[in-house]
């Protein structure tokens, strides 16, 4: 317990060069949700479909510029401008095939569910219980590696490791510490969930001031949890001796 809130304190600790990226993520967070919105309420669907990649193009950008960027600050460098768009271009592809990877496997399991729902309609109750039970054990497969394998984009910006090993290393950390990743994990979404969703719901909030709130919030939020991972991967990986 001392060394997750260890941790914690060291992921919401903000030096000056922390709060130069947390200005860039919240200002990045703001236009590109104006942007989003704005794009919805305008133009035809075709130009909507390409504005909107070109968004999610440039978010890949500024995230590998910002985790890139944390990644050099906690290891003891300064930020500067080169430091922020050589990070930027060097993992964009990396980080979008990972992504890419992400997406892939959602669409599959989602197809395959598809598949369960309406072959089940078909048929009988006892023949759909075992139908669906065995998909289900079959997925639960895959879907183990796939939840083990959020972790490989910390092991990329932190190694500078290819796609693959990016992968096949996140899925090793995380299985060796999924109970200290799940607290954190839970512990942000808690929070986020309290600072955000709750106040959100209850009072209603959809002002111009609340829109600028809200990503300040999420944005100290990203940073101090991104901050704690890649802490928390560096520390472990030295006490194995892997870095």
């Amino acid at each position: 317990m001392k060394e997750t809130i260890d941790l914690l304190k060291s992921g919401f600790l903000f030096n000056r060069d922390k709060l130069k990226l947390l200005v860039i993520l919240i200002f990045s967070v703001i236009f590109l949700t104006m942007s989003i919105e704005y794009i919805f309420k305008k133009g035809s669907e075709q130009s909507q479909l390409l504005w909107v990649l070109s968004i999610l193009l440039a978010e890949n950008f500024l995230t590998c510029g910002l985790y890139g960027s944390l990644k050099e600050i906690i290891s003891g460098k300064n930020l500067n401008s080169i430091v922020f768009f050589s990070n930027g271009a060097r993992f964009f592809s990396r980080f979008l095939i990972i992504k890419f990877c992400f997406v892939f496997f959602i669409i599959f399991l989602g197809t395959f569910l598809f598949l369960i729902a309406y072959a089940v309609g078909k048929m009988t109750l006892p023949g759909a219980a075992g139908f669906a039970f065995l998909w289900l054990i079959w997925l639960a497969f895959p879907s183990y590696f796939f939840v083990m394998a959020l972790f490989a984009p910390i092991v990329l910006f932190s190694q500078n490791s290819g796609v693959i090993e990016s992968i096949k290393k996140g899925i090793i950390f995380s299985r060796k510490n999924i109970d200290r990743l799940i607290v954190l994990v839970f512990f942000f979404i808690f929070l986020g969930g309290f600072l955000v969703y709750l106040p959100e719901k209850i009072y209603n909030f959809s002002s111009g001031f609340w829109t600028v709130c809200k990503s300040v919030i999420i944005s100290v939020l990203e940073i101090s949890f991104i901050s704690c991972l890649l802490f928390f991967y560096q520390k472990e990986s030295k006490n194995e001796g892997n870095i």
